[in-house]
């Protein structure tokens, strides 16, 4: 019998759960949420962006925490929880991601979201699903960051041609799915730097 390893038992214990979802489900009761926690999350929605310019105060290792227990709390493609973060020197980031050339390197800290290879069995999902795990880590990151006051800016996950075999020998082989940098601001954004609301089209 093939072994299988601890994303393969979450992935079978998803679909185990799926389908007695799908054979007994009777319904439940969902949480109802008020109006001033609906509200709470539309504005904490509407308040989030990217923010590069950050001063030299250093993170609270509580909201590091509170952070972290975003991560955590991310979902992911069959609960496969295999994104994970890499903390890393910000001049060092700068040194190897192409979006964060003369900016960066003036965060607080940098979360660099690596997806998990042995996680990922199927070769059609490869080119893809890590990044959409890590796209949800990062969405949490961000709206965690816009509760705590945080600035808090994407990265792309592109590393200088140069630097990529660097990189892979710091870092390992894993799917590299972008980084986050965290700093703490002057001021929030006025209403200038807010970008528009997106139109929904059918």
């Amino acid at each position: 019998m093939e072994k299988t390893d601890e994303f393969q038992n979450r992935y079978l214990e998803h679909q185990e759960r799926k389908k007695e979802l799908l054979t007994a489900f009777k319904g439940v009761e969902k949480t109802d949420y008020s109006l001033l926690e609906k509200t709470v999350i539309k504005e904490v929605m509407m308040n989030r962006r990217s923010q590069r310019i950050f001063n030299k105060e250093p993170i609270d290792k509580e909201i590091m925490g509170w952070l972290y227990k975003a991560i955590e709390l991310a979902p992911t493609s069959c609960n496969r929880q295999a994104v994970y973060v890499v903390e890393t020197n910000p001049i060092l980031a700068e040194h190897f991601l192409v979006g964060g050339k003369k900016w960066i390197n003036n965060a607080n800290k940098v979360l660099l979201l690596f997806a998990d290879k042995a996680a990922y069995k199927s070769p059609n999902e490869k080119g893809y699903m890590p990044y959409l795990d890590a796209g949800f880590v990062g969405e949490n990151i961000y709206l965690m960051a816009e509760v705590l006051n945080v600035g808090c800016c994407f990265v792309n996950p592109n590393i200088r041609e140069e630097n990529k075999s660097a990189f892979q020998e710091r870092y390992g082989d894993d799917y590299f799915c972008g980084a986050i940098a965290l700093g703490n601001t002057y001021t929030k954004p006025n209403e200038l730097s807010k970008s528009p609301a997106k139109v929904l089209q059918k």
